[in-house]
């Protein structure tokens, strides 16, 4: 009886002491893979590339960005939750990515299977109207469709994630009678505010940033403030709240691993995530992408996840059923 339990046993005593204080010690003493959840060469899979580079830099460590997409991210998030909760197999995804989907489809993963790491990148989802429009903020596009009931046409990049969630937010929050209008994803609403299909698009910020430097685009909206974007001139861009629109909606993106990771593990792989975040490598390229880097450490960075989460089902029962 004693032999079959050593041998029962065995395996679990060997994973604790995998992960266990000796393991957390020498972290990182392996190769560290990144899972982004999406294609490669999308906004968050750059920013995944940006700061693994930056952590190579301050850590020492070896960090290989794996792309596992499917199921609007669903598919690499399952995958990371299910990895063994050593620290070197770890989620770099955007906060809206990850709640929008679970608001939107019923998945195998959920917050709390994970333990959050640390945001290091933010960016708000923005709103933004063709020059030709002649709509300068998101004031007299809430004018517009009072008086012209019907008409007003607002773009989003998808139609099952947080720009619709937003769309839905204005229409429904101020009860105007106005048309949304999903596209198949961001280029194909790019190509519709360039075409001045829409009266206005609802996208994640710095999305069209040079063709809002060159004059052709207009920010008339966002649903975070953009007192970090690199363009100073939009920084006092009114959001939804000015507007009377009581959510807040963008994306920050950040670092999870699995749940069962020893918080040793995890504070050490937050100490070299901030470390990167504040590193000059970093910060240049942050601003290159839009945004100065912004670092908000694990507990800080969970609570409002969650509470998104929350909002978004609020408003898509209320709003999008």
């Amino acid at each position: 009886m004693r032999h079959w339990l050593l041998r029962a046993i065995g395996p679990v005593l060997g994973l604790a002491l995998a992960v266990g204080p000796a393991a957390a010690a020498d972290y990182p003493s392996d190769t560290i893979h990144m899972i982004v959840p999406w294609k490669a060469g999308g906004g968050t899979d750059r920013l995944g590339r940006g700061i693994a580079e930056a952590m190579e830099a301050v850590s020492g460590a070896t960090i290989v960005v794996d792309n596992v997409d499917g199921a609007g991210g669903i598919t690499g998030s399952l995958k990371v939750a299910r990895s063994k909760p050593d620290g070197y197999t770890v989620l770099m995804n955007g906060t809206s990515d990850m709640t929008a989907a679970m608001t939107f489809q019923k998945v195998p993963v959920s917050l709390d299977d994970f333990k959050y790491v640390g945001g290091f990148f933010t960016s708000p989802t923005w709103i933004l109207s063709h020059k030709d429009r002649g709509i300068d903020s998101l004031e007299a596009l809430i004018a517009k469709a009072k008086a012209e009931p019907g008409t007003v046409t607002i773009g989003t990049a998808g139609p099952a994630g947080a720009q619709m969630l937003m769309a839905a937010a204005i229409k429904g929050y101020l009860d105007l009678d106005v048309r949304i209008v999903p596209f198949s994803g961001g280029a194909d609403l790019t190509k519709a505010l360039l075409g001045n299909q829409v009266d206005a698009g609802i996208i994640h910020a710095p999305v069209m940033l040079p063709e809002v430097k060159e004059g052709l685009i207009k920010v008339i909206g966002t649903g975070r403030p953009l007192t970090r974007l690199a363009y100073e001139p939009l920084r006092g861009t009114p959001t939804l709240k000015d507007n009377g629109i009581p959510v807040e909606i963008g994306i920050t993106r950040g670092v999870f691993v699995p749940k069962g990771t020893p918080d040793a593990v995890v504070q050490k792989l937050a100490a070299i995530l901030e470390k990167a975040t504040e590193s000059d490598k970093f910060k240049a390229f942050a601003v290159s992408f839009g945004f100065e880097p912004d670092w908000i450490p694990g507990p800080e960075f969970e609570a409002p996840i969650r509470g998104e989460l929350k909002t978004f089902q609020e408003i898509k029962q209320k709003y999008l059923q």
